[in-house]
């Protein structure tokens, strides 16, 4: 019996290779292969993530400072930096050797010193470039070497060492022995597994809703050569197992297919700059996850032969010819939704949980996106079947859909799926943006840690010298610590800033209870002697709630150093402005943005998922058009006859768009309702949030549905040319 199936599974493979004439065949099994193999890539590029992100981790948690002693190495004050130019991530680590034993860090050869830097490629690439003109006087120093891989999470990534010799008195410095910590784990809100479940189902389900449709292409010729071995003999169980194996032949090329273009995708993925993934991909990152990988390919070959069988199921091969059964029964409805209404009880019955890694949760996503394709093929009939009259075009096309809606809504099922995801997780995205703080006024807060009064006024003539800034206002302020311990601010306010009677330069005024009194020795950062003592003749107790010190400029003269931060408050710039602010900071302070912020980890969610869902709407898009090339060559007999009979070449081109236009204007208000509907499960019933949707954004996916379409149209003008000659008349 395996004999038997096996030579049946062979000869339905030497049959797609050379049933129909050898021409036919390879061109029929090139467009299976291509239509399985641009799945095969998305499935292996999803299976890699785990890798990718494990491994990104990992070498982030490899240049964190670790400040335990280490015998043998001197440590270094080191302090962290997280900048940015132009929108793109600028980090890096200002340090201050006090050795020549420096500890080592990954992908440096030897950390800088004072007034020398190590940068990343990508860093000095963009600092050599005209690009960089606004960049470089943040980097004066002397660059003494460029930073490996193992030190960078991607090869764009804007990364830096800078060598300082006042790193030690900023805050947050510590002393630095070496460079490795643990991988930071953070869990996701409910929110964001949200995220990442409606956009991992809709990356994957239309993977398989395309290999179906494309191990069913040439579905006509394939029954002509079925009733033709039934004509020398073969029996229905035959017939059965060699149209497997003619699937099985193409998805085994789409699986040799995927792989190729997954490894051309490999090499390329470092050439992609775009902020969504944080400085790039480095192309030995991309490995998939076998335990993963494996089971889902093996599962398009079985997918594939399970959909061929069951293409057959209405099907009756006789030695005569093919007979459809049924061809005027209409389709049934009940069972196409059982996928929805058991995705919706799922979802339902999982309401409050707010675990949107629960299986039930995951299953009700997958069936709730299932039921779109299933649904399609009853409902573009029941249009089909109302529509009438109309140009002759029209009529062409509507006669078709009529003849075979099935084939139609197959070819649009795929964009549905991706339609329906994507405004669900439009939905998502709104929900978050809505539970975000409003954005507020002030966009840039500008901190300079000065040691001396000749740094505030150098910071505050830099910041006034700039367009639009001469009227910023600086704050300066601190704290200081006393000899027994205790902590208090300090704030450095001219007296017309003051506005207090009588105030001259020098004076202090205490406010508060537990301000330092006069004559009490204090220091400004760090362990050692006092750095300064409170003047006893100038001092004044001044009313106010907050325990401190408010000090005129010249009161300080007396320090031996000082350790303060001058603060400016930026309000909205333009980008070169603020670029500027972070060159006068530079590494001796921070320049933040303000009331603009959001969650890092939900912006590196919502743009990988972003640019998943437009790849998989370009394989939506390509599968279409592969499909769409294989009808056209099906029915090029049938065409060429129109052209016999005197239809002209253009409305034979505006059949085609009516053909297509039809079932995409089914599927884009079945997609509407789907996205919508799971919209509201998910947010309603997971997670107890109200519903949100972004009715813009629904409008400019269904317009980029649309778009596809007419693109796909216009793609397969040229081969409606050619196959709708009367040479196609010909027999062969």
């Amino acid at each position: 019996m395996i004999r038997r199936w096996v030579a049946d599974f062979g000869l339905g493979m030497r049959l797609a290779l050379g049933g129909g004439g050898v021409r036919t065949a390879w061109a029929r099994l090139a467009l299976t292969a291509a239509g399985v193999g641009l799945g095969v890539v998305v499935l292996l590029a999803a299976t890699s993530l785990p890798h990718m992100l494990g491994a990104r981790s990992d070498r982030s948690a490899g240049r964190m400072a670790v400040a335990a002693a280490v015998d043998g190495v001197d440590p270094v004050y080191a302090v962290d930096r997280n900048d940015e130019f132009r929108g793109r991530g600028l980090q890096g680590h200002v340090v201050q050797p006090t050795g020549p034993r420096l500890p080592a860090a990954p992908g440096v050869g030897r950390l800088p010193g004072p007034g020398e830097a190590v940068l990343s490629p990508a860093l000095a690439g963009l600092l050599r470039s005209p690009d960089g003109e606004l960049l470089r006087p943040r980097f004066p120093e002397r660059v003494i070497g460029t930073i490996g891989d193992a030190g960078l999470t991607g090869p764009n990534e804007l990364y830096f060492y800078v060598g300082s010799a006042a790193v030690a008195t900023q805050p947050g410095a510590e002393l630095v022995s070496g460079f490795g910590g643990e991988p930071l784990r953070r869990g996701l809100d409910p929110l964001q597994l949200l995220l990442v479940v409606v956009g991992a189902t809709t990356c994957l389900v239309p993977v398989f809703v395309f290999v179906v449709t494309s191990t069913r292409l040439a579905a006509a010729s394939r029954d002509r050569r079925l009733a033709a071995l039934r004509l020398v003999g073969a029996d229905r169980g035959q017939v059965r197992r060699i149209a497997a194996g003619e699937a099985l032949l193409g998805s085994f090329a789409g699986l040799v297919v995927g792989g190729v273009l997954f490894l051309l995708v490999r090499l390329l993925v470092p050439l992609i700059t775009v902020s969504a993934f944080r400085g790039g991909i480095f192309a030995a990152d991309v490995v998939p996850d076998w335990r993963l990988g494996v089971p889902a390919l093996l599962a398009l070959p079985l997918l594939a032969c399970a959909a061929a069988v069951f293409a057959l199921r209405r099907v009756v091969v006789e030695p005569l010819g093919v007979v459809r059964r049924g061809t005027r029964l209409r389709r049934k409805l009940w069972w196409r939704l059982v996928p929805a209404v058991a995705g919706g009880v799922l979802l339902a019955v999982r309401a409050g949980t707010g675990d949107a890694l629960d299986p039930a949760v995951i299953a009700g996503v997958v069936l709730v996106l299932t039921a779109v394709p299933l649904v399609l093929p009853w409902l573009v009939e029941r249009v089909a079947g109302v529509l009438h009259g109309g140009s002759p075009a029209w009529l062409l096309a509507v006669r078709r859909l009529q003849l075979d809606s099935a084939t139609a809504a197959r070819l649009v099922g795929g964009i549905a799926v991706v339609l329906a995801g994507s405004i669900a997780l439009q939905g998502v995205y709104a929900r978050v943006e809505r539970d975000e703080p409003p954005v507020g006024d002030v966009r840039v807060m500008a901190t300079a840690f000065v040691t001396s009064l000749a740094d505030v006024d150098a910071f505050t003539a830099a910041l006034h010298a700039l367009p639009g800034l001469a009227g910023v206002p600086v704050e300066t302020r601190g704290l200081v610590r006393t000899a027994a311990g205790e902590r208090s601010s300090i704030v450095v306010e001219t007296c017309a800033e003051l506005a207090i009677a009588g105030c001259r330069d020098g004076d202090v005024y205490a406010t508060g209870p537990g301000a330092p009194g006069p004559g009490d020795q204090v220091r400004f950062a760090g362990t050692g002697p006092p750095q300064w003592t409170v003047p006893a003749d100038r001092y004044h107790v001044h009313s106010g709630e907050t325990p401190g010190l408010r000090v005129t400029p010249g009161a300080l003269r007396t320090a031996t150093s000082i350790g303060l931060s001058s603060n400016a408050r930026i309000p909205a710039a333009g980008p070169d402005v603020v670029e500027q602010v972070r060159n006068i900071v530079g590494w001796k302070g921070i320049v933040a943005s303000l009331g603009t912020e959001r969650d890092g980890t939900y912006a590196f969610l919502t743009r990988v998922l972003s640019v998943g869902s437009v790849l998989v709407l370009l394989l939506a898009a390509g599968s279409l058009l592969i499909a769409a090339w294989e009808q056209l060559r099906e029915r090029r007999r049938s065409l060429a006859a129109l052209m016999a009979n005197g239809v002209g070449r253009g409305v034979l081109a505006r059949s085609l768009v009516w053909q297509l236009a039809i079932p995409v204007a089914v599927a884009v208000v079945v997609a509407v309702l789907a996205g919508l509907g799971l919209d509201w499960l998910l947010l309603t019933m997971v997670v107890h949030r109200p519903m949100a949707a972004d009715l813009a954004m629904i409008g400019v996916l269904t317009a980029t549905a649309a778009a596809a379409v007419l693109v796909v149209t216009a793609a397969t003008l040229p081969v409606l040319w050619r196959t709708a000659s009367l040479e196609q008349l010909r027999e062969e």
